[in-house]
């Protein structure tokens, strides 16, 4: 093992300090990781020494965390996007076991290859009504769903505008389109309307992609000024609803529905991870382009999500649809947690989702709060770089339905002691 020249702190300063010195061949990035990982490890306390994982999985109640060591941790846990906890319904489970014995495991093949059941035509024909377009067409993951919706749609002649915070999914969509591109200022709408001033004649079709929710931050988009400026400039509109399908809408329909511009926006994608606790992604816009969308390799090339999965999906829009009151709940909690948080004096930014971020630029002061928090039994990663910028790292929480009242209390109050402690709030 070679000594590192570098204090680094975390997996993110690794990657920093590899990019900025040019450091390309895969042996040595290897090594730097590599070395990292078990110099941490010998060190206590550092969150980045674990691979941790679940016991049990995600759970309404105590979630046991288990590290390499073999060492386990009772916690609330706080970095899952199991919005509604549908993961535990009994509703749901109980309609993912009968369409196992029914449909049996796997799908086997690809959609274009007869790999679809009756289970995921009802889910796009029920996407589809939801998010008022005329079709919707499942990926296997959200992550494709966006890699090949935006590699595949747009031309070479054409330019991407994108908010720069999107996820990886677009931005790895976008790299591999044969289309220009660039990004405007984060929610900047005015920044926005003067890039697309300055490109829209220079371009066959300008193709401008936010994010509904954003992940890390925790913000939602200004739809309604995007859409807006429609009436100035030909562009189409691409959102990603994935982390607002599900619990915005009287029905889940999303945040495009909740601000009225669904007509407005031209192509919808979610992934089925999160509000409805299972996995896939869908497009949906006008027939023709699914049609156009078929053809991509993400479509073409990978097998459909399993029935059972496909099942937990429709229960999950089930019983959303039926019970009004679980994401009333979801938002009442959510303002209940961030109420308390900004009384102790902790600066939320302009996050308004159920995703709460705790800013924390010093890593080696992030690294130690979030460790403390752990033993404490509050088990959130930390997010640093590549996730965000370099010194923009956070602690990040994820309100789910099943959050109780006692365990937000006792996580503020835990929080405010850990930040007050290393002076970050």
């Amino acid at each position: 093992m070679f000594e590192i020249s570098y204090d680094f702190i975390s997996i993110g300063e690794v990657l920093t300090y590899l990019k900025k010195e040019n450091i390309t061949n895969v042996e040595e990035r290897a090594k730097y990781i590599q070395d990292f990982i078990d110099q941490a490890k010998e060190s206590t306390g550092n969150p980045y020494a674990f691979d941790r994982y679940l016991e049990n999985g995600a759970s309404t109640f105590m979630n046991v965390v288990t590290e390499d060591s073999g060492t386990k941790k009772e916690c609330i846990l706080w970095c899952v996007n199991h919005y509604l906890s549908l993961n535990r319904n009994t509703n749901v489970i109980e309609k993912a076991c009968s369409a196992l014995r029914q449909f049996g495991t796997g799908c086997g093949t690809s959609a274009s290859s007869c790999g679809m059941s009756s289970l995921h035509k009802e889910i796009e024909k029920k996407v589809a009504k939801l998010v008022g377009k005329e079709k919707a067409i499942l990926f296997p993951t959200g992550f494709t769903a966006n890699l090949g919706s935006i590699s595949y749609i747009v031309g070479k002649r054409d330019l991407i505008i994108f908010d720069r915070e999107c996820h990886s999914s677009i931005i790895n969509g976008i790299r591999l389109s044969e289309a220009k591109w660039i990004s405007f200022k984060h929610n900047n709408v005015a920044d926005l309307e003067t890039k697309l001033n300055k490109y829209r004649s220079l371009y066959e079709n300008i193709f401008v992609v936010v994010e509904s929710a954003y992940s890390m931050s925790g913000d939602l988009s200004p739809l309604k000024e995007i859409t807006s400026l429609k009436k100035s400039f030909d562009f189409y509109l691409y959102v990603d609803e994935a982390h607002t399908f599900g619990i915005y809408g009287e029905k889940g329909q999303g945040y495009c529905y909740a601000q009225g511009v669904t007509d407005e926006v031209d192509f919808i994608m979610s992934t089925l991870s999160k509000a409805t606790a299972s996995i896939g992604g869908f497009f949906a816009s006008k027939q023709k382009y699914c049609s156009l969308l078929k053809w991509s390799d993400s479509y073409v090339f990978q097998a459909c999500i399993t029935p059972a999965d496909a099942a937990v999906i429709l229960a999950s829009l089930d019983e959303i649809e039926n019970d009004s009151l679980i994401i009333k709940e979801l938002h009442a909690k959510n303002q209940y947690m961030r109420d308390l948080l900004i009384s102790k004096g902790f600066n939320l930014g302009d996050s308004k989702s159920p995703i709460i971020p705790i800013f924390i630029e010093d890593h080696n002061k992030l690294r130690m709060a979030v460790n403390e928090l752990y033993q404490k039994g509050i088990y959130s990663t930390p997010i640093v770089f590549p996730a965000v910028k370099v010194n923009e790292g956070r602690i990040r929480l994820i309100l789910n339905y099943a959050h109780t009242k006692e365990q937000i209390d006792y996580t503020v109050k835990v929080l405010e002691k850990v930040c007050r402690k290393y002076q970050v709030i």
